[in-house]
């Protein structure tokens, strides 16, 4: 009998992504492609959007890679579900043809933002967990009706680009709860959309669309689809959810006081709670998890997987090559590397994308590396391993900030920190994090966390798991827990000291 997989199309900041898993998650792989944005004729560079089109040529070929990689056949594949960078939107026109699709870094509404906020900030924090900003859906909505009247005309839905995708799996439409939380218009008490505020913006109610919960078929792959991509016609499509929420359960973070860093393109740190916390402060966001009747509470550590990928291709052009040449990943190169650089990474420090998070301002990061003066001195010493383990220390830094925002507005003590994402493949970072925090660090055997919650949906969806506590089972395993060292943790304690005083001096600069 031919073994049956689960399959998850994940549309990430930087790529997009087809990952399968077996259904006991024993084997598991994936393929993928990089994709890139443009600035729409005649907008600012604040203004990012992607060709629809082109995004899910890229999907079709991601999918029949990984089914060749895996060497089955698309009716092996039970149920597809799909995950998503959250705050992006698609609006869908007359026919159903898309006419605006942006990535959660389009800003080109930032005043419909700002006017946002000075209406209706408070209450939207108060309702919905998140203070409205450019980021969100309202504001893009907003300035297309104040700057393309004819486009805001047209538009017939409003989905998030894990719901586009399932869109163009099935060519059904519906949107589910955790980007639903994250367009600033769901209410999170009520669990639906915030009609009232809807009305009060003047926004047209009917292209807000039915919200299933994550796990729920909504359709099934449509013929055209199935000769695009390799998959059988008829396969369930199975309601996803975003990537942040997906890593958590996709990492077994599903109990209240449950904690998780989903270290990707950003690193989110997300706790699980039983209902919504609400930050008197106004720096955190509060949002829906999957599961039905859980909550998360989150901060946000920055740039994580984006720097580091930046690094890569600015400095990293031989490991680039080397990696290449032997078939593995340049990050692994680099990753060694780090580990050769001594603790502390000799004074240097990194500000590069980080970010203690502040819902209300949102402030841009610093950007800056700090060298110190050690690593000039040591003139024999390589710079890069040296960089390398500051940009993923500081990381770690930044991640405990953050989490300290956490426990302080919720009140709850976790007994470890769990981490998935391409970063938790980095020795070093995961040791920093433990000894930063004084914490353990877990790491699940499938460290793509975001990809398995996804195809965790899909195994309910199409009742290959009863629920998602049995899918978390079958498909999440702790590959290492690591313990902080007591002598490391008193060096990172002065470490993340220095490294916050750094912190606040620039914060304080750029304010002056």
């Amino acid at each position: 009998m031919s073994e049956s997989y689960l399959m998850a199309l994940d549309a990430g900041s930087g790529a997009g992504r087809c990952f399968l898993v077996s259904l006991d998650g024993k084997k598991a792989l994936s393929a993928y492609q990089e994709w890139s944005y443009f600035t729409p004729p005649g907008l600012t560079a604040a203004a990012s959007a992607f060709d629809p089109d082109t995004f899910w040529s890229i999907f079709a070929g991601v999918t029949q890679q990984a089914l060749a990689k895996a060497g089955i056949h698309g009716n092996q594949v039970v149920a597809i579900s799909s995950t998503s960078q959250r705050e992006g939107a698609v609006f869908l026109g007359k026919g159903g043809k898309e006419v605006y699709a942006g990535p959660n870094r389009d800003f080109r509404a930032a005043f419909e933002g700002m006017q946002l906020a000075n209406t209706f900030g408070d209450e939207l924090y108060r309702r919905t967990g998140h203070y409205p900003s450019g980021l969100f859906a309202p504001a893009r909505l907003l300035w297309h009706k104040n700057n393309l009247p004819e486009v805001y005309a047209q538009i017939t839905a409003l989905l998030s680009i894990n719901d586009w995708v399932l869109y163009r799996l099935s060519g059904e439409c519906a949107c589910e709860p955790t980007n639903a939380a994250e367009t600033c218009l769901y209410d999170l008490v009520n669990g639906d959309w915030a009609w009232d505020v809807i009305e009060s913006l003047g926004l047209n109610p009917q292209i807000f669309r039915r919200i299933l919960p994550s796990g729920t078929q909504l359709g099934v792959v449509s013929h055209q689809v199935a000769e695009q991509t390799g998959l059988r016609a008829g396969t369930p499509v199975v309601v996803g959810a975003a990537d942040t929420q997906c890593g958590l359960t996709g990492s077994g973070a599903i109990c209240p006081s449950n904690i998780t860093a989903v270290s990707g393109t950003t690193t989110p740190v997300q706790m699980v709670t039983s209902m919504p916390i609400i930050d008197e402060q106004q720096r955190l966001w509060a949002g829906a998890h999957m599961i039905p009747g859980l909550f998360i509470l989150e901060s946000n550590a920055g740039g994580s997987g984006s720097v580091y990928q930046w690094f890569r291709d600015s400095f990293c052009q031989e490991e680039m090559a080397q990696a290449a040449a032997q078939g593995i990943s340049p990050y692994e190169l680099m990753n060694a590397q780090a580990e050769q650089a001594p603790v502390g990474a000799a004074g240097m420090q990194s500000h590069i994308g980080l970010m203690v998070m502040n819902a209300k301002t949102m402030g841009m990061p610093s950007n800056i590396l700090m060298f110190g003066m050690a690593p000039l001195a040591a003139a024999n010493q390589c710079c890069k391993p040296l960089v390398l383990r500051a940009i993923l220390e500081s990381l770690a830094f930044a991640v405990k900030a953050n989490a300290q925002q956490i426990l302080e507005v919720s009140g709850l003590s976790p007994e470890c920190m769990t981490v998935c994402g391409g970063l938790a493949n980095s020795r070093t970072y995961l040791e920093a994090l433990a000894n930063t925090l004084q914490m353990p660090v877990k790491v699940p055997v499938l460290k793509e966390g975001t990809a398995v919650g996804a195809a965790i949906c899909a195994g309910v969806g199409a009742g290959v798991y009863r629920d998602f506590a049995e899918g978390v089972q079958a498909l999440v395993h702790t590959g290492c827990l690591i313990e902080p060292d007591s002598r490391l943790s008193r060096q990172y304690r002065n470490f993340y000291n220095r490294w916050t005083k750094t912190r606040l001096a620039l914060a304080n600069l750029a304010a002056s």
